[in-house]
């Protein structure tokens, strides 16, 4: 793992602005991004403009898409092996505090993000601090996931309910 920095974000937004879009693209940037993951399975794939925080925080499996314009942000993140990150998709492990009447000033608290195997996060999702997606679980376009997601369901809605149950 290579200790990730200001000026090797800023050398890898640079590159980003010359790898093609697509298939390819998205194969090129998970190659350059790897080396600065805390722990990365093989084939990886990043869509372009996805913005990653600290990937030095972030643990990713075998097999997974980042999709177009993905937020990864500040804290620790686990994402399993097979799993689809759609576009516009936030994953935000970290909480404002409040104090002194204010939270613009007051600090955040990272928390950590656990998201299991097999599972596909639906276009312009939110995925909040401190929840864990188990195991071949879907999370609907623009769901908002405030809680724990058990395997083998499809949630959906504000805030992030079970829709449906799958049987393994």
């Amino acid at each position: 793992m290579i200790n990730y920095s200001e000026i090797w974000g800023y050398l890898l937004k640079v590159c980003d602005y010359f790898i093609p879009p697509g298939n390819v693209g998205a194969k090129i940037r998970g190659f350059l991004y790897k080396p600065f993951f805390r722990n990365c399975g093989n084939n990886l794939k990043i869509a372009e403009r996805a913005y990653i925080y600290n990937p030095n925080t972030i643990t990713l499996g075998e097999n997974v898409w980042l999709g177009y314009n993905c937020y990864l942000g500040k804290g620790f993140i686990v994402i399993g092996h097979n799993v689809v990150v759609g576009p516009f998709v936030s994953v935000s492990p970290t909480n404002h505090i409040r104090k002194n009447e204010s939270y613009r000033f007051s600090g955040s608290t990272n928390t950590k993000i656990k998201i299991g195997n097999n599972v596909w996060i639906g276009a312009h999702s939110c995925i909040l601090a401190s929840v864990s997606i188990n195991n071949s679980s879907v999370i609907a376009a623009g769901a908002v996931v405030t809680k724990d997601i058990p395997s083998c369901v499809m949630v959906s809605g504000i805030p992030a309910k079970i829709n449906k149950k799958y049987s393994n």
